[in-house]
C-alpha cells in the first residue's frame, strides 16, 4: 500500500533540512576564512590546501569575493625567487630543503590561473611543477622523498605533488607529468598499502625496508584525494588508469569496513578507542563522492561519503570554524597518532571546503 503523503513528508523532512543546512555551513566556513588578512598565510602546506578549498568553492559558488581573496594571498608571492624557497626551505615556518609541503600552494594558485588566466600565476604553478620534476629528491624507484635526503615515503607527499603533476600535464600538453603522477602513487600503493584491508599506512624506508605500523586517517584521505585528482586528469585508455582504480577500490572497501556508526573515521583508523578525527573524513568525503562522479567507484559507497560529509558538520562545523582536526603529525607509532591534539587547522579548513563542493554538485549524492 503507497504510503500517505504527511508520512512520506515526515521521513523525508530531516533529508530535506540537513542538506541546505549544510551547505549554508560550508559557505560560512568560506566566509570566515576571508576574514582574515590573506597575508597572513604563508607558502606552506596547510595554507595551500586551505587555498584549493577556497578555489573549490568558488568553483560552485562562483562568488567573486572568493577569488578576490585568493589572488590578494597569490600576489604575495609573484616576482618572488621561489626555487630558492623551494630548495632551501623556509626559517620562518621551520621547513626542510626539498621539503614537499611548499608543492601544495602551487596547486591552488594553478586552480586561480585556470579561473583567472594572468602570467604571474601560470609561472608560479609551472615553476613548482618544475621543482617537483626536476629537482625533487627520490628513491631508486623515483618514488618522491618527503625532503632533500629524506630517505621515506609518506604518503602525505602524494597530495603535496599529485594534483599539481596532472593539472599541469593538461595545462601544458605534457603527458609525461600525469605519468609521473600516476607512478607516484602505484609505487607508493606498492610499499604502505596493506592487501587485506585496502588502507594505507603512513610511512615506509627505503633504506631500512620498516614502515609504520598503524592506518593513519588523514594519510588515507591524502591517497584518496590524491587518486580522484589524478584520475580525473586521465583517460580511461590510459595505461595506469586500470592500476589506480583497483587501487581506489581497494581502499574503499577498506573505509568502508572502518567507518564508524556516526560516519566518522577514528585518526588510527583500526583503533576505536583512538579520537575520531575532522580532516580525515572531509577528505574521504571529497575523494569518494568525487571518484563516483568520474565513474571510478560505484556509486553505493555515496552513502558512506555522504554520512561522513553529515557527520563532520554535525559534530565539527560551527560558526564557520571547523573544529576536531588533528595537528601536523610525522610518521611514529601509535601513541603519537592519539595525542596529536585537536583543535582548527588550514588543512582541515581546506578538506572541509573541498568535500562541500562535491557535495553541492547537482544529481550528485546530496540531492
Amino acid at each position: 500500500m503507497p504510503m500517505k503523503l504527511p508520512l512520506l513528508l515526515a521521513a523525508l523532512a530531516p533529508l530535506l533540512a540537513a542538506e541546505p543546512a549544510y551547505l549554508d555551513r560550508w559557505r560560512s566556513v568560506a566566509d570566515r576564512l576571508i576574514e582574515t588578512p590573506p597575508e597572513s598565510y604563508p607558502f606552506n602546506w596547510g595554507e595551500g590546501v586551505q587555498m584549493i578549498g577556497l578555489m573549490k568553492i568558488y568553483e560552485r559558488t562562483r562568488e567573486e569575493r572568493y577569488l578576490a581573496y585568493m589572488e590578494r594571498w597569490t600576489r604575495q608571492f609573484a616576482g618572488r625567487d621561489l626555487w630558492r624557497l623551494l630548495d632551501d626551505g623556509d626559517a620562518k615556518v621551520g621547513t626542510k630543503p626539498g621539503y614537499c609541503g611548499h608543492w601544495s600552494p602551487g596547486t591552488a594558485i594553478l586552480y586561480l590561473y585556470q579561473a583567472k588566466p594572468q602570467p604571474e600565476y601560470r609561472e608560479i604553478a609551472a615553476t613548482v611543477n618544475r621543482y617537483i620534476v626536476e629537482r625533487a629528491y627520490r628513491s631508486p624507484e623515483g618514488a618522491l622523498g618527503h625532503w632533500m635526503g629524506n630517505n621515506q615515503l609518506w604518503v602525505d607527499t602524494l597530495y603535496m605533488a599529485c594534483p599539481l603533476l596532472a593539472g599541469m600535464a593538461k595545462l601544458e600538453g605534457k603527458p609525461e607529468y600525469l605519468d609521473d603522477a600516476a607512478r607516484q602513487i602505484e609505487l607508493y600503493a606498492r610499499r604502505l598499502q596493506e592487501p587485506k584491508t585496502g588502507l594505507f599506512y603512513h610511512m615506509w624506508d627505503w633504506e631500512t625496508l620498516k614502515r609504520t605500523t598503524d592506518p593513519w586517517a588523514r594519510g588515507n584521505g591524502w591517497v584518496i584525494m590524491s587518486l580522484a585528482d589524478t584520475l580525473e586528469a586521465m583517460e580511461r585508455r590510459h595505461r595506469a588508469y586500470k592500476p589506480l582504480q583497483r587501487i581506489a577500490e581497494r581502499m574503499a572497501k577498506g573505509l568502508e569496513s572502518s567507518q564508524n556508526r556516526d560516519g566518522l573515521w577514528h585518526t588510527i583508523m583500526d583503533d576505536p578507542n583512538s579520537y575520531p578525527e575532522a580532516s580525515a573524513t572531509a577528505m574521504v568525503a571529497y575523494g569518494v563522492l568525487k571518484l563516483i562522479r568520474l565513474g571510478a567507484l560505484p556509486r553505493r559507497y555515496a552513502a558512506m561519503a555522504q554520512k561522513a560529509w553529515a557527520a563532520v558538520n554535525e559534530r565539527y562545523v560551527r560558526d564557520g570554524v571547523v573544529t576536531g582536526v588533528s595537528a601536523g603529525t610525522e610518521p611514529s607509532g601509535g601513541e603519537h597518532y592519539r595525542t596529536r591534539p585537536l583543535g582548527s587547522f588550514t588543512w582541515g579548513t581546506g578538506a572541509y571546503l573541498m568535500a562541500g563542493s562535491e557535495v553541492d554538485r547537482p544529481g550528485g549524492p546530496a540531492r
